[in-house]
Formats: C-alpha cells, structure tokens, sequence
C-alpha cells in the first residue's frame, strides 16, 4: 500500500513538474523555428510596415552619409598631401638657394662664415655676403 501512494505521489510531482515546464519548452521551441506566428510578432520586434520603410529610408540616409565621409575624407587627403608636397618642395629650394649663395660666397671671398652669413674684409671689419 506505501509502494502503490509513493508511486502516486511521485508520478504527481512529475506530471506538476511538466506542467510547469511546458510553457517555457513552448516558448523556447516558437522562438528557435521563428515560425510566423501573429502573438509572437508583437512581443519580438513589433513595428507597422510604414516604420519598416522608414527604417530603410534611415538606412538608405545613414549610407549615403557614410559615402560621403568617404569621399570627404579622400579629397582632404589629397588636398592635404598637395600641401604637404608644395611646403618640402619649397624648403628643398629655399635650402638648394642656401647653399648656392654659401658656395657663392666662399668662392668670392673665401673666408666666408656659414653661421652668420658674413666674410672678413682685408680692413678687418665684418660684412654681409652680398
């Protein structure tokens, strides 16, 4: 008799246990085969057909955006590497007329100073090279 109510009681609590499961195994089970069901839709992502558009319009506006970061980024760079190329090649001539004047002046007056861009006369006074 204990046997047969053990048995019972354990074959009730295992029959409440699913039960209560049941409803969660359900759910588990609608939202992995994403079957089209109209009380699913509402609670996952419900929105009308309009904001879908809308949706795509904010898509469509956030990629032409982002084309045009593209294309101001490239024409920024190449403006700035026209820059950058104009200010070398102008220090390169500014120090090629440098050493073409220090040449001039050594070969002219021969005790000519880099430094202070000056030459000892035979008077003993320091000039400018001219």
């Amino acid at each position: 008799m204990f046997l047969k109510a053990g048995r019972t009681v354990l074959l009730l609590g295992a029959v409440s246990q699913l039960l209560i499961l049941m409803p969660y195994a359900g759910v588990a089970h609608a939202q992995q085969n994403h079957h089209h069901r109209a009380d699913w839709e509402r609670d996952r992502d419900y929105r009308p057909h309009e904001d879908r558009y809308q949706r795509e319009r904010e898509r469509e506006r956030e990629r032409k955006r982002k084309d045009e970061a593209k294309a101001t980024g490239i024409a920024v760079g190449v403006v700035g590497t026209a820059v950058l190329a104009g200010v070398i090649a102008a220090a390169a001539k500014r120090e090629k007329e440098k050493r073409a004047r220090a040449d001039y002046c050594i070969n002219r007056y021969g005790n000519y100073d880099r430094a202070n861009d000056t030459y000892r006369a035979a008077d003993g006074y320091t000039y400018r090279c001219q």
